[in-house]
């Protein structure tokens, strides 16, 4: 058993809820009963959300210390719930250690000072200073980073994530994982840094190094509009937003000024490789960012951007009929017809303004864009309105909804 000092561990979500369920499991303090008083968690208490605020939301962490039996207080929802709170008698210790994850508040001074400066932590899942902010995970499955990792830094008092930085490890990024488990792989490693760090927390201090903020970058909160197609993305990059972020909004487009959430098989789906291959001709002649529709299987695939190299032929003039046979025989067998273009297979759509009709299925959907278009103009050059010849484009980016 490693002699642990006491731990003030602040934090809400799910990734310190994950954090500090692998260090008691490392430090074995779930099962010694006699060890459960070094630790007490600090976490926001259970407030409302959603519509009309009616339904509650329990802070993941508040569920996983009160099924582990653990101490713990619940912080007021107000601006500054920490204005007010003092560190408990039991843990005004000099052997005290303060460690922060995903916690929704600043820390203010007064707090940190009471367990020293740079005894006071917080676990970033990324490699600072890259990737300031609150969405550090998500920015880096979104932007097909290679690599990730966790730093323990200081809770400094000059900016979120500018902390001296105490110890700091490396992971690699799989380009097909998505948030939930890189959220899991990064708790496991922090976890791993922390049970040797808080015990040698003087040596870790003695070492310690600044962050150098000309390489900062900087992952802001997630909101809708970060899951916004527009026909400039690439499949990769519709496959990237969907699996760092999708968790907490859905994808969605916008036609004609309004917004649709949608339901989608990604363009490296089986699904989506299949739709391709029906509708290869269609899709081909279709612009990026149109959509198109299969009747027979009740789906819409989105065109997307293709990055992949355009083929290229070369001829060569033959001096003799025998030449002529051989270069006709090989391009036969080095020629492959090209691949469908990159497609978005959506399943259902749903209309985000009130009065919706809820989620809609793309034959249903499709009649809805047809009969909400705009009306032929007879005197202009336009075909006729008919749903054979319709056709559905998403918004440019710069459209905003009325």
């Amino acid at each position: 058993m490693l002699l642990f000092p006491s731990l003030l561990f602040f934090g809400s979500d799910n990734f310190s809820a994950k954090v500090l369920n692998q260090l008691l499991i490392k430090i074995k303090l779930i099962n010694n009963n006699n060890n459960k008083n070094n630790l007490i968690a600090i976490i926001p208490a259970i407030s409302h959300k959603g519509r009309g605020r009616t339904s509650l939301y329990q802070p993941p962490l508040l569920t996983l210390v009160q099924s582990l039996g653990l101490p713990h207080q619940s912080l007021p929802r107000t601006a500054r719930p920490l204005t007010d709170w003092q560190i408990p008698d039991e843990f005004k210790q000099s052997d005290t250690v303060l460690v922060s994850a995903s916690f929704p508040y600043w820390i203010p001074r007064s707090i940190t000072t009471q367990v020293g400066s740079h005894r006071a932590l917080n676990v970033h899942p990324s490699l600072l200073p890259r990737y300031r902010g609150a969405a550090p995970i998500q920015w880096q499955i979104a932007n097909q980073e290679h690599e990730t990792g966790v730093s323990i830094q200081t809770i400094g008092h000059h900016g979120f994530d500018s902390g001296i930085i105490l110890s700091q490890k490396l992971i690699q990024l799989s380009p097909t994982t998505t948030y939930h488990l890189a959220e899991q792989s990064l708790a496991n490693l922090a976890a791993e840094l922390l049970v040797d760090l808080i015990p040698n927390i003087d040596s870790y201090i003695a070492s310690a190094w600044p962050q150098d903020s000309s390489k900062a970058s900087y992952a802001p909160k997630i909101g809708p509009l970060d899951l916004r197609i527009d026909a400039s993305w690439s499949a990769s990059k519709v496959a990237a937003r969907s699996r760092g972020m999708s968790h907490q909004y859905p994808l969605n487009i916008q036609i004609n000024g309004e917004v649709y959430q949608i339901q989608v098989e990604l363009p490296d789906s089986p699904e989506a490789r299949e739709f391709g291959s029906r509708n290869q001709a269609r899709l081909a002649v279709a612009d990026p960012g149109e959509l198109v529709l299969d009747r027979a299987q009740d789906r819409v695939g989105l065109r997307l951007i293709d990055h992949s190299p355009i083929p290229t032929t070369t001829t060569t003039t033959a001096s003799t009929s025998n030449n002529n046979n051989n270069n006709n025989n090989n391009e036969n067998q080095n020629s492959h017809p090209p691949p469908p273009p990159p497609v978005l297979i959506i399943t259902k759509a749903k209309l985000v303004r009130a009065g919706g009709k809820g989620w809609l299925a793309p034959l249903a959907w499709w009649d809805r864009l047809f009969n909400t278009a705009a009306p032929h103009q007879p005197d202009t050059s336009q075909p006729k309105k008919s749903l054979k010849t319709f056709r559905v484009h998403i918004d440019h980016p710069r459209v905003v909804s009325p």
